[in-house]
């Protein structure tokens, strides 16, 4: 005879007891702080009827990426072939940390790149990328701190993928990766680390609030592709969301207001 399963619990009681979350609960504030509701106006929403009659803001829109004019640029080649089937490479993806040596080639990066936030094709003038995003306004921005990729130098790179190309901002340190997060395995010993920001108003100029969640949504997009690009390629991967905020922003040099780090994607070839 089988053993009765345990009781589970309403997990609400493990952080607040028998009572209800505490009308302040930040948490509670920010969910209902970005709401929508039929009868009330965000009234931070102001940009939706200016994007309609100002062909500056649409030029805006349309080359939705922070362009760091003057800096060396490394042209990504065409993205390595890759096999297996959706339903294969959702069953087949783990989070694993265990790192090889071995380089990563540029191939393999643009591929991640490309299927993560690459464009892959347009209507007219506007360009639409690998992931479904609030209004085509792409708030994210995707940086790489090369450790070991050949045919670049350890570097802080920022993806542009409007050129398909790396911006290389600056050397990256032997260990600048270290205490990031409270788990330096996860970063230190891989090959290269993919780093997700939001420029948040970029969204927040149409939607309001509400924008932040769609920052949120629109990372977790972009992570799964990368992700899944990672097991189609057979590398090692784990995607990192505990890490402190202010070291990852101090690394990017963005403020963590205006444009604030989201979401970590170690990658490096599999030890196994």
């Amino acid at each position: 005879m089988s053993a009765p399963e345990p009781q589970t619990l309403l997990f609400g009681t493990v952080v607040y007891g028998d009572a209800p979350p505490a009308s302040d609960d930040p948490a509670e504030l920010f969910h209902e702080s970005s709401r929508f509701y039929p009868d009330v106006v965000d009234t931070s929403a102001v940009g939706g009827a200016l994007l309609v009659r100002s062909p500056e803001l649409q030029a805006s829109v349309r080359r939705a990426v922070r362009r760091r004019t003057g800096l060396p640029a490394v042209p990504l080649p065409e993205a390595e072939p890759v096999s297996g089937s959706l339903d294969t490479l959702v069953a087949a993806r783990r989070s694993t940390r265990e790192y090889a040596a071995t380089p990563l080639r540029l191939a393999q990066l643009s591929t991640l790149l490309r299927a993560s936030y690459g464009v892959t094709g347009a209507d007219g003038p506007q360009p639409f990328r690998a992931v479904p995003s609030g209004g085509a306004l792409y708030p994210l921005e995707l940086y790489l701190a090369a450790q070991r990729v050949e045919s670049l130098e350890p570097a802080l790179y920022h993806f542009d993928p409007l050129r398909a190309a790396l911006e290389r901002i600056r050397p990256l340190g032997d260990d600048e990766l270290a205490g990031l997060t409270p788990y330096d395995e996860l970063l230190v010993p891989s090959a290269a680390v993919a780093m997700i920001t939001a420029v948040f108003w970029r969204s927040r100029f149409k939607y309001g609030s509400r924008a932040y969640r769609f920052a949120l949504l629109e990372a977790g997009h972009l992570a799964q592709n990368f992700l899944l690009a990672a097991t189609a390629l057979e590398l090692t991967t784990c995607p990192v969301g505990g890490f402190f905020d202010r070291r990852v922003d101090a690394l990017l040099g963005v403020d963590g207001l205006y444009e604030a780090a989201l979401y970590l994607l170690p990658v490096g070839a599999s030890a196994r």
